[in-house]
């Protein structure tokens, strides 16, 4: 028996939001990363998502409309509207720890333990502080080698890459909480940082456990097919030819790991982003937001063309002078 509507859209959302939080490793042109701090902060902040009206033609996009109505009265999600249009969506606990169910995925569980193992770590090697915060290696989490040796690719380093891989599934639901944010240098290495809720979440009695629900394959590819959309939009390169995008430095501004990490970057609402930030009203910032709302066009996917991406140019007038 095929899931319902309701139940792959909402683990599509899922997807999407997962993506968003996932640390971000790459790539660091185009944006991506920018966008990415961009739709944080705007679940966060309570406006939620874009929304983006999924469907292959008008009446699955009209019966996915339908669907997240059904949804928000059932208290999974939030909706907001302009002008009887959708413009975003924001998941609430129990539509998140549903679409997880369904899908297979780690729930908030995963994420409370990844929350204790960050606190237990006791490894001077393992820890730094940067900007008044503590910040763990993912190694010591995932309980690799010490700065991130032995994953090159022989068998040895893919097992290792498959626990830092595993490690980031279950921190994803804490990151989305807020109870963690990760900072990433340019070689795709990622630290952890516990925040104040999180410490909070920690001194309370967990929550009962939901009601098991089977996962439903259906729901699992709609959740898979949601978070590769967002990393598509991501990684979308700069529509014009004269745009370079932004460098990950002014789009997180978190801790800078080891003597060779060029820059690094927090998730953290409170931590300010240091060096050239984009600013509302600049030409980065315009960048950033619209691969960040869903605002470019061409959907999905970057100019295919440099037709496409050439900016267009103003006619010239020539004066004419008389001789």
């Amino acid at each position: 028996m095929s899931a319902s509507v309701d139940d792959t859209l909402i683990c599509r959302l899922a997807g999407e939001l997962w993506a968003v939080f996932a640390p971000w490793r790459g790539p660091w042109g185009g944006g991506g990363a920018a966008a990415a701090y961009l739709a944080r902060r705007s679940f966060r902040s309570g406006a939620g998502l874009r929304w983006r009206h999924q469907g292959r033609d008008r009446d699955e996009r009209d019966e996915n409309v339908e669907a997240l109505g059904r949804l928000e009265r059932r208290g999974l999600l939030t909706r907001r509207v302009e002008r009887t249009k959708v413009i975003a969506t924001r998941l609430l606990d129990a539509g998140i720890e549903r679409a997880c169910s369904l899908a297979g995925a780690p729930c908030w569980l995963a994420g409370r333990d990844v929350c204790q193992r960050l606190a237990a770590v006791d490894d001077a090697r393992a820890t730094m502080t940067h900007l008044g915060m503590r910040w763990t290696a993912e190694w010591a989490l995932a309980g690799t080698p010490p700065f991130w040796a032995a994953c090159g690719n022989d068998e040895a380093g893919r097992a290792n890459r498959r626990l830092l891989s595993e490690l980031e599934g279950r921190a994803v639901p804490a990151l989305v909480r807020g109870w963690l944010v990760s900072g990433a240098d340019l070689n795709g290495r990622v630290w952890y940082s516990l925040t104040a809720a999180g410490r909070a979440a920690l001194t309370e009695a967990p929550a009962e456990e939901p009601p098991a629900i089977d996962a439903d394959a259906d729901c699992a590819l709609a959740w898979r097919e949601g978070a590769h959309a967002m990393q598509v939009r991501f990684s979308a390169a700069p529509r014009s030819e004269r745009e370079i995008g932004l460098l990950p430095l002014p789009a997180h501004g978190g801790p800078i790991v080891g003597p060779s990490a060029v820059g690094s970057g927090s998730d953290d609402d409170d931590v300010r982003p240091r060096g050239d930030v984009p600013t509302p009203g600049g030409r980065n910032y315009a960048a950033a937001a619209h691969l960040a709302t869903g605002a470019n066009v061409g959907g999905d996917m970057a100019a295919t063309g440099a037709a496409e991406s050439r900016p267009s140019r103003p006619a010239t007038r020539t004066r004419r002078t008389d001789s």
